[in-house]
């Protein structure tokens, strides 16, 4: 089990918090515990504005290749996938991950591809954010690895079946790469998915105060990280690569 006292070390020394809804939904900086201070842009949409190739994944990447229970209709994998990120969550951070009675199928599969690997839960939807460039998000999942006695931040992705190397073409169908810093990597799902993994953990890396605060717990203060794709055939997980570390700060720059 995870070292008494990482869990809540986790949750109190978030530096922002997720507040609003709508369209005014945002992260924004804690200030004496108040989210009263800047309000940031997500990650994401940073990513898909200033990194990501202008070119269209094709349907070989973005079509379902399996079914989805009863999520049918315009629009279901996306439901099925929040509602299931809002369940895992909730075990979380209440104390409860393991598979059991009622929850969705899916939900069963994380918790037991999580065991199956080595990974136990320890905090859900942690904010991390730099104030200076403005940007945040939230870490799906901060695991705790016994075998290396490290946190490895999971970047959960439900549903996504499709070829995940499948680059994306532009008008005339030619494969695309990603823009800089990170020309080199071509613009597929799984990369930006590594992408998104990768830099929510130099977010957190940049914590340098809570990281020493592990030490005392008996943590390593040195973070992994690990994506993490379920659907109803399958789960796999990836373990980020030094390629995607070694170029996130820089990435994280292009954002600002």
């Amino acid at each position: 089990m995870a070292p008494r006292g990482v869990k809540t070390l986790l949750k109190k020394t978030a530096p922002a918090r997720l507040v609003g809804s709508g369209k005014l939904r945002s992260f924004r900086v804690l200030k004496q515990g108040k989210p009263t201070g800047a309000r940031l842009r997500g990650l994401t949409k940073r990513l898909a504005a200033k990194v990501w190739s202008a070119g269209e994944l094709p349907s070989a990447a973005t079509a379902s290749t399996v079914r989805r229970g009863g999520w049918k209709g315009e629009g279901g994998g996306l439901r099925r996938g929040r509602a299931v990120d809002a369940q895992v969550s909730r075990e979380i951070n209440t104390g409860k991950p393991k598979p059991k009675a009622g929850q969705y199928s899916l939900t069963k599969l994380v918790f037991a591809a999580l065991a199956e690997h080595g990974l136990e839960p320890v905090v859900a939807q942690r904010v991390v954010c730099n104030e200076t460039l403005r940007v945040g998000t939230a870490a799906d999942m901060l695991c705790y690895e016994a075998q290396t006695r490290r946190l490895v931040v999971v970047e959960l992705k439900c549903g996504c079946s499709g070829d995940k190397m499948a680059a994306a073409v532009d008008k005339r169908g030619r494969a695309l790469r990603m823009q800089r810093p990170i020309k080199s990597a071509s613009d597929c799902v799984l990369h930006r998915h590594m992408l998104q993994l990768a830099c929510t953990r130099e977010l957190l890396l940049r914590e340098r105060a809570t990281l020493k605060r592990l030490l005392p717990l008996g943590l390593d203060p040195y973070v992994d990280g690990a994506l993490l794709y379920v659907d109803d055939q399958n789960t796999q997980l990836y373990k980020l690569q030094d390629y995607w570390c070694k170029r996130a700060s820089k990435v994280l720059a292009a954002l600002g």
